[in-house]
């Protein structure tokens, strides 16, 4: 079997697009893989033509000696777009060889260690339109208790408003006042995640962490940025707020430094920009040896998603995993993702399980799209 090509899909997703990509084979099996990047759509896209060259004509189940030979080839390894191109064609690759041997990926993992995959709702403080952002304490409240009666235990989202380095005094009330109300809402039915997106400096968050301690978040998320290693085990010793931390890290070398700090309580790396299925799961073994739970970051599209069920299913230091519920475009598959109680299944289908329905792609079609994580549209009001 050779790869014969790489074909790349683009859809809007509402608030981000979506970017897939599909891997040819002479055999007829082609592979999913999801190269999603937030403001670079056109960058990961053109990127692919460039890991095109060194793909074609080999053989796609040959996924790790394929990895180190991409790997190694590009030379300029340590920046997220071209690990996102990269991630994605693992991906796809894994896809194709659960394809050729009629099993779920999973089972090319080592197999199962649990019976479902937990997840974390994202993006449920959202109007009907997705567009629409809860604008009250009072708003994220009612939000919050609804997510949990549809079957949520765990629920993420960012109190911080359009904060940016400090917060006012005025900005510290709501967001204390926010994440307390949640927590009055929703009582010990959920895990309540903060994400911060890197926003704070160290004295800020160190302060805001020791007011949020009595609503016991499950964890603050990127609560500075994530290159400062040392700065996080600062942070550390000065809350009982447990930390995160990974999104914006790649490969295992990155997450090297972090683990032997004992700098945060859990990693978050990201599959479709940390090095796909191959190297997040030797990032998971680096991390088990610490100690430390996966909870893998994932605000993607469905085919990262899939992705990201499959290594947590064969892991054991795994604990939940970020899901955006988009009914607006569960028809992108033919087949879409379900997630019960904040549980899926396991999946049962060959390679990820899943098909593209690439007829309804005409139907969305790429927006350009600007990050608002620090916009006044976060901002949050008392009443």
């Amino acid at each position: 079997m050779k790869v014969t090509d790489i074909k790349v899909y683009a859809v809007e997703a509402v608030r981000r697009n979506w970017t897939f990509i599909e891997v040819e084979t002479d055999a007829g099996i082609t592979g999913l893989g999801e190269i999603t990047l937030e403001m670079f759509d056109t960058g990961v896209a053109a990127a692919v033509e460039d890991y095109k060259r060194l793909l074609i004509g080999e053989n796609p189940l040959e996924i790790e000696r394929l990895y180190d030979h991409l790997v190694r080839n590009k030379f300029w390894r340590t920046d997220t777009l071209s690990t996102t191109v990269l991630s994605g064609i693992d991906i796809a690759l894994w896809d194709i060889k659960g394809k050729e041997l009629g099993v779920p990926v999973y089972r090319l993992l080592g197999g199962p260690v649990r019976d479902t995959v937990r997840a974390y709702g994202n993006y449920w403080f959202l109007g009907a339109t997705k567009d629409d952002y809860a604008r009250t304490v009072d708003d994220y409240a009612r939000a919050a208790a609804r997510a949990v009666d549809e079957g949520w235990d765990a629920l993420k989202w960012s109190p911080f408003g359009s904060s940016a380095y400090t917060a006012t005094i005025d900005e510290e009330r709501v967001i204390i006042e926010c994440v307390k109300r949640v927590r009055e809402a929703v009582g010990d039915r959920a895990d309540l995640l903060l994400d911060a997106h890197g926003r704070f400096n160290l004295p800020t968050i160190k302060r805001i962490s020791r007011k949020l301690e009595p609503y016991e978040p499950f964890f603050i998320e990127e609560p500075i940025p994530p290159e400062n290693v040392e700065a996080m085990v600062e942070l550390k010793r000065s809350t009982r707020v447990p930390l995160a931390t990974g999104e914006r890290l790649i490969t295992k070398h990155q997450f090297r430094d972090l683990l032997n700090s004992f700098a945060v309580d859990y990693i978050q790396p990201d599959i479709i920009h940390t090095g796909g299925i191959t190297e997040m799961k030797k990032i998971a073994a680096l991390a088990e040896a610490f100690y430390i739970p996966l909870i893998p970051h994932n605000p993607n599209g469905p085919v990262a998603t899939a992705a990201t069920i499959h290594l947590a299913t064969s892991i054991p230091n795994f604990m939940l995993t970020e899901y955006i519920d988009l009914p607006e475009r569960a028809d992108v598959l033919v087949e879409p993702l379900v997630v019960k109680n904040g549980q899926f299944a396991l999946p049962t289908k060959p390679g990820l399980g899943i098909e593209l329905n690439k007829k309804v792609f005409k139907n969305y079609p790429p927006q350009e799209r600007e990050w608002d994580h620090y916009s006044p549209v976060r901002n949050i009001r008392m009443s």
